[in-house]
């Protein structure tokens, strides 16, 4: 179980690759890689954006609506589009639980704002249910909570989000013009973890895989090698271990989810 929102029990959800049950009507589900596959992999990523992402992340639209992404939470993003996401995109995720059968509403006892199904008050999501949804999706698919960049007065937040516009509307752009192609970066670390002799899976074994547990293993993957190349460098003199100022790279096993 999740504790205090910030905790998730490795060895069942991450591991275990099990399903997430928030409560008897909410259930997280941890999909499989040709689940994924089958349900279009930018499609998915779409679909799990709409519920990990940060004010950060969307801070450009949120400056031309005239809102400060610093003074509205995850939590506030998530209340306003919640109702508006479709059981078609939703369904990878929360499997029946249809979020367009959701209205905003006022908790009695304490004022505070929440989501209650039109058609089963019993099925509430407040911002205690929605961290521990989140604490989840961002968990499996190692999402760090943490932001890029973080502004205190207004003359450097509106350069953040100049910047931001720009490098928006160069990709866009570059997407456009067919200088930058999409790339399936699933594909891409299925290839990289297929084609590696500690993986023992292959192209077809692999689609039976959760995704986490892709994920897992590529990060693992990749932080070991980049970890024998050092202790290579150390052991043959080329790298001096004193005076490097983060060692956790010489962790044999090493914190994923920072």
């Amino acid at each position: 179980m999740l504790i205090n929102n910030n905790y998730i029990d490795e060895l069942k959800y991450s591991i275990g690759g099990e399903n997430f049950k928030v409560n008897e009507y909410i259930t997280v589900y941890s999909p499989y890689v040709y689940e994924v596959r089958d349900f279009g992999e930018n499609l998915y990523h779409y679909v799990l954006s709409l519920f990990v992402r940060r004010p950060y992340d969307i801070a450009v639209e949120l400056y031309d609506k005239d809102i400060d992404y610093q003074s509205v939470s995850d939590w506030d993003i998530f209340f306003e589009t919640a109702t508006k996401i479709p059981i078609e995109l939703s369904c990878i995720l929360f499997g029946k639980l249809n979020f367009t059968d959701f209205v905003p509403c006022l908790n009695n006892e304490n004022g505070y704002k929440c989501l209650v199904n039109k058609h089963n008050n019993k099925i509430c999501i407040d911002e205690v249910i929605y961290r521990k949804i989140v604490t989840f999706l961002r968990y499996i698919h190692f999402i760090s909570e943490k932001v890029e960049y973080d502004v205190g007065n207004s003359m450097a937040k509106k350069f953040l989000i100049d910047r931001m516009r720009r490098k928006r509307n160069k990709l866009t752009n570059e997407f456009a013009s067919g200088k930058k192609k999409s790339n399936s970066n699933i594909s891409d670390m299925i290839k990289y973890c297929v084609n590696n002799s500690n993986f023992k899976y292959d192209y077809h074994s692999v689609m039976n895989m959760k995704l986490n547990l892709l994920y897992e293993s590529y990060l693992f993957i990749t932080h070991n090698n980049e970890r024998d190349n050092i202790m290579s460098g150390i052991y043959h003199g080329t790298i001096d271990s004193t005076k490097m100022k983060d060692k956790s790279i010489l962790n044999i096993i090493p914190d994923l989810h920072k």
